[in-house]
């Protein structure tokens, strides 16, 4: 592991080595999935989520100037794959799995085994990598978030429930009886971004809509643990997926990461919000955000070891104790977005918000670099309950979205966003 650093250093040291790290992901089709060593997995295919997230990243760094000739050709890469190697041109929108090389006349080959459905998780960071790419002048990037939004208009956003549907089969029939407050969650994070990238305010009233209901209205009622999964008429289910604790991307019970990130997101959506001078009613989201962070630090150690477990029950008991670096990445930025917000406000409370936060921004970074930064850029993606590395869950080091996104968040302010800021201050 590495000499811990302070917190500024370890942002100068890991974003330039994060970039430098997600270099080896290019494949033909756009970016693969990295192995434990850093090297492609082509059985992993490249996947939708995973080519956005990229792109996303490498848009940001062209932005921040770290190596930025080189990240904005892979940018321009990733923006090329979306527009022509990952679309679907016969039913419309992405496909969620292709693989790493192309055919012999340079065509993409789709995986329809391995990813068979169309997914608004992953489309959501269609928009997200268009945004970004959008606000760093990449070529294709307003075309390719034009196209994103049509495709939400038209499948993906249910104006009635004010959230997003789940997934499809490939030609948009067979909607999925199932909703989940994760998808959701991303797409509030891509409408922030393209509302920086375009000024459109119905990006926000979306992404309003969308934290109002999964935490204002549903979060509220489990003292701030986000209920996840719910049915196709939005009725939480708690049982879902019981006898699948450490699933990737849907879990059983409260996932105290997410809750890390949906703090960090509802208080960037505040600031957008006020930013725009728009009267979304908000005012519940100081209260949410406090709650929805220290609901989130409860459960630190709650297993007798250092760290935080991928999922509890709603009473706060360890379910898996697997170790998640985006865990991690999230408490950190949450943590920095917490203290900046609440220093702003002279509530009851606020103050000691803000030194808990700063504590923990401290503990968070010293935890990362003991336990999940290898080498400066490569970050363990999953511990066990002993914080030994493991790959339950996830193997390898598929992206760095989550560590790049906390490490430009120590410099960062909350409004505007992650591209839109890096653009102000060049």
């Amino acid at each position: 592991m590495c000499k811990i650093l302070d917190l500024p250093s370890l942002a100068a040291r890991e974003l330039l080595s994060l970039c430098e790290f997600g270099m080896r992901s290019q494949v033909p089709a756009g970016f693969g999935y990295l192995g434990p060593e850093g090297a492609v997995m082509p059985e992993m295919g490249a996947q939708l989520w995973i080519n956005c997230r990229m792109t996303h990243m490498f848009s940001l760094f062209a932005l921040a100037g770290i190596h930025p000739e080189r990240s904005r050709e892979l940018a321009i890469h990733g923006i090329h794959s979306l527009r022509t190697h990952f679309v679907d041109h016969e039913y419309g929108g992405w496909f969620s799995w292709i693989e790493t090389e192309l055919d012999a006349s340079g065509q993409p080959r789709p995986n329809l085994e391995k990813g068979p459905r169309k997914e608004a998780y992953a489309h959501a960071f269609v928009i997200l990598a268009a945004s970004s790419a959008t606000v760093a002048e990449i070529p294709g990037a307003r075309e390719l978030l034009d196209e994103a939004r049509r495709i939400q208009d038209a499948y993906w956003w249910d104006k009635a429930a004010g959230r997003v549907r789940e997934s499809y089969a490939r030609d948009w029939t067979d909607l999925e009886n199932y909703r989940g407050a994760n998808a959701n969650m991303h797409t509030l994070e891509s409408c922030l971004a393209a509302f920086d990238a375009t000024a459109d305010t119905e990006y926000l009233r979306r992404g309003a809509s969308i934290a109002t209901k999964i935490i204002n209205d549903s979060a509220r009622e489990y003292d701030w643990k986000v209920p996840e999964h719910y049915t196709g008429s939005w009725r939480i289910d708690l049982d879902y997926n019981r006898d699948r604790p450490t699933d990737p991307f849907r879990p059983w019970g409260a996932t105290p990461g997410h809750g890390f990130e949906w703090v960090r997101l509802i208080l960037q959506l505040q600031g957008a919000v006020e930013a725009a001078g728009l009267n979304l009613k908000l005012e519940w989201v100081h209260e949410a955000a406090a709650g929805l962070y220290r609901s989130a630090l409860a459960a630190w150690g709650t297993d007798d070891a250092a760290g935080i477990p991928y999922t509890t029950d709603f009473e706060g008991r360890p379910v898996s104790s697997q170790r998640m670096h985006w865990v991690i990445c999230e408490a950190l930025g949450a943590s920095l977005v917490t203290a900046k917000c609440f220093t702003r406000w002279a509530g009851q409370g606020s103050a000691d918000l803000v030194i808990t936060a700063d504590k923990w921004v401290e503990r968070f970074s010293e935890y990362a670099q003991s336990s999940l930064i290898e080498s400066p850029g490569r970050w363990c993606h999953e511990l066990d309950g002993h914080n030994r590395p493991a790959a339950l869950t996830w193997s390898g080091k598929p992206d760095i979205y989550h560590a790049g996104q906390a490490m430009f968040l120590v410099n960062l302010p909350v409004q505007p966003g992650f591209a839109a800021a890096l653009k102000k201050t060049k």
